[in-house]
């Protein structure tokens, strides 16, 4: 330990490195400052945009729907309806994958599988949207069998069990 410590010491100790090692941690302070203006165009802001703009358009979709419904219920006044959704409609392709591997070495490759002369991905299956809960607001569910009828009725036309529903009046 001893050894190495003197010998850090004695490299240092020399001018001519010290303002080598001085010069190279000001290039790169300055390769990051100039890295900061320029901005990065990512294609995953983008799908995270458009993946929320198709949730907020299918929840309202649904919410208007599903209002709809309830409004046809005997007893029911005005109502509010809020739909969460966990993921919008999705889409999975076809993927050939080859896989080599050696005593040290192991590599994947995929590639999607193209259909016809058209040359578009051959769709798989077609993955439809969760809804994750519902909360309802409406006149008249201070009566419990209204209360009933309406998480009943919302349950059912979003396809969730009874417990992610909330009625209130």
């Amino acid at each position: 330990m001893t050894f190495l410590s003197e010998r850090i010491k004695q490299i240092f100790s020399n001018d001519k490195v010290r303002r080598i090692v001085v010069l190279c941690g000001l290039f790169v302070m300055l390769l990051l400052l100039v890295s900061s203006f320029f901005k990065r165009t990512d294609s995953n802001t983008s799908q995270d945009t458009d993946f929320s703009e198709d949730c907020a358009k299918l929840e309202r979709e649904l919410e208007d729907r599903l209002s709809a419904l309830i409004l046809q219920i005997d007893g029911v006044g005005k109502v509010s309806v809020m739909v969460t959704i966990d993921r919008t409609e999705r889409v999975v392709y076809e993927k050939n994958s080859k896989s080599e591997s050696n005593e040290n070495d192991y590599s994947e490759e995929t590639e999607v599988v193209l259909a016809g002369s058209s040359k578009e991905p051959l769709k798989t299956v077609k993955i439809m949207p969760v809804v994750r809960s519902a909360a309802i607001v409406c006149e008249g569910a201070s009566d419990p069998v209204v209360r009933g009828q309406v998480a009943n009725i919302a349950a059912k036309a979003l396809n969730i069990g009874i417990s992610k529903v909330y009625v209130a009046y």
